[in-house]
Parts: C-alpha cells; sequence; structure tokens
C-alpha cells in the first residue's frame, strides 16, 4: 500500500507542482503559526499545560487504554477528514476550505512539537519523537498528498464551467481511488497511533522520569 500510494505522489508531484508547492506552503504557515502560537502563551497557561503533562507523564506507565474504542474514535476521526478534504474537492467554493483545512492541522502539529519539546533537552526530544513521530511519518504525507488531489480537482471543475469540452469523468474517477488510498493510509496511521504510540509515550515517560 504504502509503495503504491508514495508512486502515485511522485507522479502527481511531477504533474501538479504548483499545487503541491502551495499546499506544502499553507502547511508550513500552519507549522509556523502553532510554533508562535506556544511563544504567545501567557506564563500561567503555559505552567498548567505544563502540569498537567507531568501529572500525565508520570502516570502513563499505569495508564489502561480501551484499544477498540481508541481504534473506532481515531478511525472514525480519520474517514470524516478524509470525506470533507474529498467532497470540497467536489465543489469549487471548496478550495479556501481545504486550505484552511491544512493550515489548522499544521497549527496543531507545530503547536504540539513545540510545546512538547519543552527547554530543547535530549528528554523532551525523546517524548516529542514518541508522542508525535510514529502516526503522523504517514499521515502527513498522506494529508498533503489528499489536499492537492482535492485542488487539482477543483481547479479542474473551474476550468470546466469555461471550457464544456474538457473531460470530467476520468479525473473525478481517479480522484475517488486516490481518496480511497489516503483514507487506507489514515487507517493505517490511525492503528500505529493507537496501538504503538501510547507504548512508545509510557518508554519515554520512564525516560524522562
Amino acid at each position: 500500500m504504502l509503495k503504491t500510494f508514495f508512486t502515485l505522489w511522485k507522479n502527481s508531484l511531477r504533474r501538479q507542482w504548483p499545487v503541491y508547492f502551495i499546499v506544502i506552503l499553507v502547511f508550513s504557515l500552519g507549522l509556523a503559526a502553532g510554533y508562535a502560537g506556544v511563544q504567545k502563551l501567557q506564563t500561567d497557561q503555559t505552567e498548567q499545560l505544563q502540569t498537567e503533562i507531568d501529572l500525565f507523564l508520570q502516570h502513563a506507565s499505569m495508564l489502561e487504554i480501551d484499544f477498540p474504542m481508541a481504534a473506532r474514535n481515531v478511525l472514525y476521526n480519520g474517514m470524516i477528514l478524509v470525506a470533507a478534504i474529498y467532497l470540497l474537492g467536489l465543489t469549487v467554493i471548496g478550495i479556501p476550505l481545504v486550505l484552511a483545512i491544512l493550515f489548522v492541522r499544521g497549527f496543531a502539529l507545530g503547536f504540539a512539537i513545540e510545546f512538547l519539546s519543552g527547554e530543547k533537552s535530549m528528554q523532551d526530544t525523546v517524548l516529542t519523537l514518541a508522542a508525535v513521530l510514529p502516526h503522523n511519518i504517514v499521515m502527513i504525507p498522506a494529508l498533503l498528498f489528499a489536499g492537492a488531489a482535492s485542488l487539482s480537482f477543483a481547479w479542474l471543475l473551474f476550468k470546466r464551467f469555461h471550457n464544456s469540452k474538457i473531460k470530467v469523468w476520468p479525473s473525478f474517477v481517479a480522484y475517488s481511488w486516490m481518496m480511497v488510498l489516503v483514507m487506507a493510509c489514515f487507517a493505517g496511521a490511525g492503528l500505529v497511533e493507537v496501538y504503538l504510540t501510547p507504548f512508545l509515550i509510557k518508554v519515554a515517560a520512564s525516560y524522562v522520569f
């Protein structure tokens, strides 16, 4: 699955590199905004969040997770996100909303990385890698791929309004197939988030404390 995904992504990147540039730029702006958001937190807000995280890590080794319920929630949220991006790609007016989703996801990731990394100590780095890296290795490329595919198809529909000779159906089939593949990647990333990430956090917590 991953090999097929990255092959499609490489071919799509070669043909639609301006769209990918926009997608990566918007996502990067979200990352930067998330980083800046941590810097703008008040001291009491930072201390409160840090206290809550420390308490969570201190009890991480005893944390009991309802894996089936957690998996259902993560898979459901991933399906909703991909479905939203897919449906927005079927409308021209969905373009700014797709960009907004990418920005918000970038903001959340940037905020989490900057806050968890704390004082940039080795312990903070280990914790950040354990909490953020495993599932995002798959999820972020899939998200960018979905955003680019959605914007590309929406742009095709826009051009179709001005040129009725442009064929939409072949692109629609390819677009739908791509989003099914993205959903599969999100499902895989969700399972990693549920079953692997908590274990890595427990290991990192034992190292930090």
